[in-house]
This record gives structure tokens, sequence and C-alpha cells, in this order.
């Protein structure tokens, strides 16, 4: 049998099967691999949702998991013998239900993220996070609290005010919810941290945010006669939301003394295809910070307000460009930045994933989105 490497992933699979194991809670160790799954099943991953990811698989018989985990794996072999064996996710069961045709039954069970954990449990009462907290570091052990292991980037940011959460706490922290899942994703958001996410093994992973355009290739679709995807594409552009109009308001939250400074900026430049002339209406964004930069009068707060407004007018106005394919595996995962050149399709460019749709069926095909911000206040 060949050894694996890395680059076996730029050439064709010639054959690919599916394992699926539970996993112990307590230990994390494979209990059993004879869960009774039958073909077929997909696996979701969505920047967009809480908990980011999920599955569906039916089974041939009941299958008592108890409080454990089922994972999914998929083996991946070439023409030359060459094999490995990879995760695909790491999941909660539950939500089964019975199908019943003549004599014949068949469970469908839902699975979902171990983010899941997170966002069912709640703190019994409001919890306090001093000013002075690395927000990372808590983060983390609100994670590790509930029994997942945690990988993280190193953060030295600390919170400048108080922060409260848990059932009660919603009026402190009018913004996020009770969920121990809405405290570790606000104190990620403070640190400038991607919300949580996991990994294929069900770790919870923290990271820095990155502009994509400054994130390394993951992975590079290339047309010709190796590419992994099906030459057709869906292509969608997005502006929907983008803004022609921007609100920044600053509010003293620690002097006492209530004062708020509200600065905008518009676009009605008749030449711009996203302004309010073009348009024919207001689209807002709004952002708040939640103290005043100190040795300023009125005056020249008020001015520093609206050149932010201004400067953030740009980022508001962000055109989504959307490409919808097929591939087969390829080790990458959603929020990654992707290069894909199909010249013939006139598709080509950097592009971040946002989902993944995996079906767990021969070749392993993968519907993905990817996407591409790109800024634009002029026509052309």
């Amino acid at each position: 049998m060949a050894s694996f490497d890395s680059t076996y992933w730029n050439r064709r699979i010639a054959f690919t099967r599916y394992r699926f194991a539970m996993v112990s809670r307590a230990t994390g160790l494979e209990l059993d691999s004879d869960v009774p799954v039958l073909g077929g099943g997909t696996i979701t991953r969505n920047d967009d949702t809480r908990i980011k990811e999920s599955a569906d698989v039916s089974l041939a018989s009941d299958y008592d998991f108890g409080p454990n985990f089922l994972r999914v794996f998929l083996d991946a072999e070439w023409d030359d013998g060459a094999s490995v064996e990879v995760p695909l996710g790491t999941f909660l069961p539950v939500v089964p239900s019975r199908s019943v045709r003549n004599t014949a039954s068949t469970y469908s069970v839902k699975l979902y993220g171990r983010l899941q954990e997170l966002l069912d449990d709640s703190f019994a009462a409001p919890t306090t996070v001093p000013a002075g907290t690395n927000a990372v570091d808590y983060a983390a052990s609100v994670c590790r609290g509930v029994g997942l292991e945690v990988i993280a980037d190193s953060s030295d940011y600390k919170t400048t005010n108080v922060r409260m959460y848990g059932i009660g706490a919603e009026q402190n922290n009018s913004e996020t919810g009770s969920t121990k899942l809405d405290c570790v994703n606000d104190l990620l958001s403070l640190a400038n941290f991607r919300a949580a996410i996991t990994d294929e093994m069900g770790r919870v992973v923290l990271k820095k945010y990155r502009d994509p355009a400054e994130m390394p290739i993951s992975w590079s679709f290339v047309e010709g006669p190796t590419a992994k995807f099906v030459g057709e594409f869906s292509e969608e552009r997005d502006y929907t939301s983008a803004a022609n109009h921007v609100i920044v308001r600053y509010g003293s939250l620690s002097d006492g003394t209530g004062k708020v400074i509200v600065g905008e900026a518009w676009d009605t430049d008749p030449a711009s295809d996203l302004s309010t002339v073009s348009r024919g209406r207001t689209i807002t964004t709004a952002y708040t910070y939640q103290d005043l930069p100190e040795g300023k009068t009125d005056a020249e707060m008020t001015t520093y307000a609206n050149a932010r407004a201004k400067s953030l007018l740009s980022t508001a106005q962000s055109i989504i460009k959307r490409e919808t394919f097929t591939h087969t595996y390829a080790p990458v995962g959603i929020n990654q930045a992707i290069n894909i050149d199909f010249p013939s399709g006139d598709v080509t460019g950097r592009f971040q994933i946002r989902t993944q749709t995996i079906r767990l069926v021969g070749g392993c095909p993968i519907e993905c989105e990817a996407r591409i911000f790109r800024r634009r206040a002029s026509n052309g």
C-alpha cells in the first residue's frame, strides 16, 4: 500500500466509504464502530448559524447512544493503493424518528454540532465578568466548563467594562442573550475574534478575525483534467443590505454624564448605484461605541463622529458575490479562503467558504457556497 501524503487530494479518488463511530463523552475514545447507519446522509456546515454544523443519517435499527457522540469518518482510497481516513464531524445524536413501510422500519437521527451544548445551557444566575478580564481566556473557560475541549489563539485583550451574562442579565447586556454560547461569542467579539466554531473532532476553535483578503489560500479549484469541481456554477451578486446611510453613536457609560454624540454620513451621489438617489430609499447601518474618546469638546467630538461615519460608509457598501458549485472532497471548511480558477466559466478569484453540504455517498460530493465582498460606491 502506498503511503499517503496531502498531494493525493489533488488526484481523483478511486473509492470512498464511510465509518460511523460512537465516541465516549467521558473519555473521548471510540466505543463502537458498528453503529447501524444506512447509506447516504448529509453533513451541513453553515457559518451563518449559531452552532455552525449539523447532520442527518438513517439507522437500520434503533440504537441507544446514551450521552455519547457520533463521529463520521471518510475513508478515501486511490488507484495505487494509497488510503487515508479523515474525520468529517463529531455530533450530538438527537431527535430520533421512525419510518415504517410494510414490515420494515428505518430510524432517522438528527445530529447537532457540539456548540449545541453551549446553546442549550445558561447560567442559573447572572454571572459577572469584571473589567480587566481576559475575554478569550474567560470564553475558553466557559467552554471547558461544559466539557468541551478548546483550541484558542492567544489574546491579550481585557474587558474595559463589567459584563453580565445568564438568565436575568439581559437588561445589562441588551445585545446578548442568556445562553453560555451568547456569553462566549460576545466576549470573542469584544476581542475581535470570530464566533466560536467546532472542528471535525468536536473541539471548540477560537480564532482571531482576519480579513479574507489576508487569509492564506487553503485550496485552489483549478479548471483542467484534474479539476475537482463540476463545471456548473451558480452566481449571485447581492447588494440588498449595502447601506447608503451610516450612523455612529458614542455614548458614555462610565462617567455618569449620560452624554451621547451622534455622527452621520450619507451616499447621495447620483453616480453611485448604491446611493439614496439611485435606489430611491434609505438603507441605514448603525454602529454604537460605549465610551467617548477623551480630551475632545462636544463640537470636536461631533466632527470626529461624522468623520468616523464617513469612513465606515465604504465598508457598509460591500456587495456580496456568491458562487455555488459542487466538488469532490477537499480538506477545506467554512470561513477558509479558496482560490477558484475557472476561466471557461468566467469565474476566477479569491473567495471565502460560507456553507458546505456534504453528501455521504460515493466520491463525497460537496456543494459549496463561497463568497467575496467587493466594495463599490459608483458604477463601473
